[in-house]
């Protein structure tokens, strides 16, 4: 199956360095089979990114791999003390099926023009799995660069759910992924629409979602896109009726209220088994125990989450903006959108205490600004059916009133969308917060 790799399925995780040394051969290496630091010690290496990190700080096991073997030449050293080199999985997930690939295809590395190819996906993934899988992309591109086709066998394992004593099975995996990625490097890969639909359980009034993920890896890319930034992730109910989760943190620069140590120390003690390790993790991703599982409905999470970051929102959460029109009384504003996406928006407007006129092309936009010299601000979509949004910015520019581009996500083009005139953009999700926030940014710039 493999040539300068062996593969080892743990029936259960390596605790500690100590029990990795122990238990395992010199010159071995652990795919996120370790609950310990990631690192080196002596003839063992730990490629991992979970325990004791900064997760934002700390490079994905492939990663991890890739530099090893490209700047380190790891297994052109290990390979000529043993051959093939030992290496200890737990299951088949992404990360793991890519630093798996890098060590055994080592050679395309350890050329001096490596694979161009290989390193993008390698950089891609690091970006995703460095976010837990909460990292906003453009779906249409997973599904246009081959990625979701290189890692379908992964999702299908994942789907069908994995058991203890399912070695063969993970083994199978690793190898499907591999084929799939010397076909990428190959240039016949084939491409895998995305059909995750994530259940969305519960939506806070403090900023987080709890999701089922209906066994779909790729369930929280698309929440991601959704806008979700902070996520509790039901990943399946176990055989046993406890449950798999994990906690994902969408940003460290958030004033410290989605603070995943102490959710979960929380559920921790909130466990049927307190003295069990069932929860842990780093400070940007963590979870439930995948082995044991944890014993607590995702209902006991959502009663249990909101008192502890609603605690931390009141302790350290500063008011949102209130918006002061510059004239006094209510702001006016001109939605030049299609109706869906006024249905959208306009009851965010209506909290702020705007009063809205619509429009649904450049035409009709440009006789309400004409006879409405009261409006200060314009929301617009990059193109109606008559014209691109750079119309109203130049209709708008002579009496100083910006204008919003609405956009579906944040994409390379963005800059490009600013440059010809857009005051700001505005995507999905749509918040009085936001809204509010936008108002107050209008109205200051027209007093300057």
């Amino acid at each position: 199956m493999f040539q300068n790799i062996e593969l080892h399925v743990r029936d259960q995780r390596f605790h500690t360095w100590d029990e990795f040394i122990r238990d395992a051969a010199d010159y071995s290496i652990a795919l996120e089979v370790l609950d310990d630091v990631p690192g080196h010690r002596g003839h063992y290496v730990n490629f991992d990114h979970h325990a004791g990190v900064i997760r934002e700080a700390t490079m994905s096991a492939a990663m991890q791999a890739y530099i090893a073997v490209r700047q380190g030449h790891l297994m052109e050293r290990w390979l000529q003390k043993v051959r093939p080199v030992p290496v200890h999985v737990w299951n088949a997930d992404q990360d793991v099926c890519l630093a798996a690939f890098v060590l055994e295809y080592h050679e395309m590395l350890e050329r001096a023009e490596g694979k161009p190819l290989l390193r993008w996906i390698v950089q891609y993934n690091n970006k995703i799995d460095v976010c837990g899988g909460l990292y906003p992309v453009n779906l249409d591109d997973l599904v246009a660069n081959h990625f979701t086709w290189v890692f379908e066998p992964y999702r299908q394992q994942r789907i069908h759910g994995k058991v203890q004593g399912d070695a063969a099975l993970v083994k199978h995996t690793i190898r499907l992924v591999c084929d799939r990625l010397l076909a990428l490097l190959n240039g016949h890969a084939g491409t895998t629409p995305i059909s995750a639909e994530p259940e969305i359980l519960y939506r806070s009034p403090y900023n987080f979602v709890i999701a089922d993920e209906k066994g779909d890896p790729l369930s929280r890319l698309v929440l991601a896109s959704a806008g979700c930034t902070n996520l509790i992730s039901l990943i399946c109910k176990r055989p046993s009726g406890r449950y798999t989760y994990s906690i994902i943190r969408g940003s460290p620069y958030d004033e410290d209220i989605f603070e995943i140590p102490r959710l979960i120390e929380a559920f921790q003690a909130a466990e049927d088994q307190p003295d069990a390790k069932i929860w842990g993790g780093s400070n940007l991703a963590a979870g439930s125990d995948s082995q044991l599982g944890s014993s607590l409905h995702w209902t006991q999470l959502r009663e249990i989450a909101d008192r502890v970051v609603g605690e931390a929102h009141r302790r350290t959460a500063t008011p949102p903006f209130a918006f002061r029109p510059k004239a006094g009384g209510a702001p006016n504003v001109l939605l030049a959108l299609p109706p869906g996406a006024q249905t959208r928006i306009r009851p965010h407007l209506d909290e702020c205490g705007a009063h809205t006129f619509t429009a649904t092309s450049c035409e009709e936009a440009q006789r309400i600004l004409a006879a409405h010299p009261e409006i200060q601000a314009i929301f617009s979509e990059i193109l109606l059916d008559d014209g691109c949004f750079t119309r109203l910015v130049e209709a708008g520019s002579q009496r100083g009133i910006p204008c919003i581009v609405c956009l579906e996500h944040l994409d390379a083009g963005c800059t490009d969308i600013l440059e010809r005139g857009a005051f700001s953009l505005l995507t999905p999700p749509f918040t009085g917060e936001k809204l509010r926030w936008v108002l107050t940014e209008c109205t200051a710039a027209a007093a300057r």
